[in-house]
């Protein structure tokens, strides 16, 4: 159970267990975790992993909790893809994968009313820039 200490560390302790279930998810899917909460600058990659075809996933995370209205995959607005986008960049740049295949997913945990439920979103949405305006 996840106790409340405070709004901040109980939304913090939501989005740890909500990443550690989509990360559970993707390994039982075959993938393999590269990285968890990778940061730059101003963006973070909740996971980071490879598919059983060599596939390098960048994996926004959402959950909803309590009697939240709405997909939590919606979230995921333009301002908030452009961060993982730049994060990614930097992530392949640093990691040896320029000339890596890969894709941005969003996985979704919705947890209202004391159901459990994981969608995987794969491709949710492409990049639109290219790497000299990051």
């Amino acid at each position: 159970m996840i106790s409340s200490k405070g709004k901040t560390s109980y939304n913090k302790e939501k989005g740890r267990f909500a990443e550690l279930h989509a990360a559970a998810f993707l390994c039982r899917k075959g993938c393999t975790i590269l990285a968890r909460n990778y940061r730059y600058q101003n963006g973070e990659l909740d996971i980071v992993a490879k598919d059983p075809k060599g596939v390098i996933l960048f994996v926004e995370v959402k959950s909803v909790f309590d009697s939240q209205v709405g997909n939590p995959a919606s979230r995921v607005n333009g301002r908030k893809q452009f961060r993982i986008w730049k994060t990614a960049a930097h992530y392949l740049h640093f990691h040896g994968g320029q000339n890596q295949k890969c894709r941005f997913d969003v996985i979704s945990l919705d947890l209202r009313f004391g159901k459990f439920t994981i969608k995987h979103y794969p491709d949710a949405f492409v990049a639109s820039r290219v790497i000299p305006e990051c």
